[in-house]
């Protein structure tokens, strides 16, 4: 049994790392308009995927075309608010970019917080898997001390 769960914890370590590769990340850059750089944590960029951009409290699209050469996104807000950003590449991964615009019409710090490291997402994966074998352990433990009627 402990065999096997140190089996499967080193599977999923050794694991993540490929599957982090697929998460698009990104970063907000401010000037005359909002430019959103997208990438990959390889330093890859999303070339020519589709993107739409929301305003505040909109189901419509203000702004919708492909990321540039760059890996970017650029666009004018027209009002403040929380506007978005949706990227989604053709493998299926993708992001949606919330990002905060004051009546300045320019970025508010607080949306500019980084993702989620990657350690961090491996940890709480890790925390979940052992969080699942020890209730399959204690199952097993009460299943083992019944005693026959």
């Amino acid at each position: 049994m402990i065999c096997a769960v140190l089996t499967t914890a080193g599977t999923v370590v050794v694991g993540t790392g490929s599957a982090y590769a697929h998460a698009l990340l990104y970063r907000v850059v401010e000037g005359p308009a909002i430019t959103v750089q997208l990438y990959f944590p390889d330093n890859d960029a999303p070339l020519f995927e589709p993107y739409q951009v929301f305003a505040p409290d909109s189901t419509r699209p203000h702004q919708s075309g492909r990321v540039n050469a760059l890996g970017e996104v650029t666009f004018r807000p027209d009002r403040p608010g929380q506007w978005r950003v949706q990227v989604i590449t053709a493998d299926g991964h993708g992001v949606d970019a919330q990002i905060s615009i004051d009546a300045a019409l320019s970025t508010d710090p607080a949306s500019l917080a980084a993702p989620t490291p990657w350690w961090q997402r491996v940890a709480t994966g890790l925390g979940y898997l052992l969080g699942i074998f020890g209730l399959l352990a204690l199952w097993r433990l009460h299943r083992g001390t019944r005693t026959p009627a």
